[in-house]
């Protein structure tokens, strides 16, 4: 009987590559044998004698390798080998046709997952990049389309648009550059997705005041890797998972054990603890879809912008069940303490309310926290409002 992987990919079509890769690596029958085991068993895997070291030379009973059915991984607990399903099948020259190998990467799409103990769909997510190597490929690369690159330095231009336009204290997962395409060459401030001295994807900002010169650009993990390691490029399974994880602002760093608030973007995420940044606004449903169905114990929030797009969003999530902060209860919160300020409806996002509040600590200060519901009743608060000057208050 053909058992589905997903309703289109086959797990009997993955068991024959499997076979055709242990006949060409063994001599001896019974290590040509695989064993399956269902879904009951956890995880599902295919269990065989590993043909990349041969397994056990003393016993042809002994199977160590295993490739795991939820991620098509491959692990051998001999040699230690780990590599995608097409990397093995690309070792042994082993061949998958295209309509095929689409299946697969849209299986791997659908089921990266990102689990609240750090247990990654990769194994251990070896290949996140070192800072130190980072430096060195793009400091020392004759003409790279990045150099100059170092943290933040004192005075720099990047530190006055943090430190005083901006009023980001937090700079430690900030760096500075400039990045050149042909002739076009601009300062750029660098944000690291980065934990201690690993890093996953960065983000590229100049700071141009004219506008058709400004730019920003996301570069995945693959981009990045690829760059720096070109002799040995990044498996394009394995790719599939680092590049959507690292859209995930701050991802590395946060307690999963705790709250976890998502903002719309990075610069927002800086000022509020145990947050995350979505990185890429045209991907925000398909990263919102892969962080809820990563584990049903993830405990999400959700912090808006404070304009027509993100009071939808917001709206929509409330009616999902899921906490969203509500900028018209915390207006209203300010105008009854004796604050008449007309200009807070023109707030739209936590930087504008750290700059409006010229206190960097708005979190503390204000209790930010105080402000989220997951009530429907509070939808009344999710729509624009508009200052009576008569009345001297916030109304529809």
């Amino acid at each position: 009987m053909q058992l589905e992987l997903n309703g289109e990919l086959s797990l009997d079509y993955i068991q024959d590559r499997i076979q055709n890769i242990l006949n060409k690596s063994h001599t001896n029958d019974r290590k040509k044998i695989i064993k399956r085991y269902p879904s009951e068993s956890n995880p599902e895997r295919l269990n065989f004698a590993c043909p990349i070291c041969g397994d056990s030379a003393k016993s042809a009973s002994k199977k160590r390798g295993n490739l795991y059915t939820d991620r098509l991984f491959y692990v051998c607990f001999n040699c230690d080998a780990k590599m995608s399903f097409t990397k093995l099948c690309d070792t042994f020259d082993e061949k998958i046709d295209m309509e095929n190998r689409v299946k697969l990467y849209n299986y791997i799409d659908n089921h990266v997952k990102y689990k609240s103990n750090n247990d990654y769909i990769i194994e251990t997510l070896d290949k996140l990049i070192s800072i130190k190597d980072f430096m060195d490929c793009f400091n020392n690369k004759q003409n790279s389309w990045l150099f100059d690159v170092k943290p933040v330095q004192f005075n720099s231009h990047v530190y006055q648009y943090l430190k005083h336009e901006r009023l980001i204290n937090n700079m430690g997962q900030i760096y500075q550059g400039v990045y050149r395409k042909g002739k076009f060459i601009t300062r750029v401030m660098i944000n690291m997705n980065m934990s201690g001295d690993k890093l996953l994807g960065i983000q590229l900002r100049n700071l141009e005041k004219d506008r058709n010169k400004r730019f920003y650009k996301i570069i995945e993990f693959e981009e990045l890797y690829n760059y720096m390691y070109p002799n040995q490029p990044l498996d394009e399974m394995e790719a599939i998972a680092y590049n959507k994880i690292s859209h995930f602002y701050n991802i590395l760093n946060v307690d999963f054990e705790k709250p976890v608030t998502i903002f719309e973007g990075y610069l927002d995420s800086t000022f509020y603890p145990n947050s995350i940044g979505l990185v890429g606004a045209k991907n925000d449903q398909d990263l919102l879809k892969f962080l809820i169905e990563s584990d049903a114990d993830l405990k999400l929030q959700f912090f808006y912008d404070n304009d027509t797009t993100g009071i939808d969003k917001a709206t929509k999530m409330l009616k999902r069940g899921y906490p969203v902060f509500l900028w018209n209860l915390l207006f209203q919160k300010l105008t009854q303490k004796g604050g008449t300020n007309k200009k807070l409806n023109e707030i739209i996002d936590l930087n504008n309310l750290v700059i409006a509040s010229k206190n960097p600590d708005v979190y503390t200060a204000l209790k930010l926290d105080q402000f989220f519901s997951k009530d429907e009743f509070d939808l009344i608060y999710l729509d624009k409002l508009k200052f009576d000057k008569t009345e001297k208050k916030w109304k529809k």
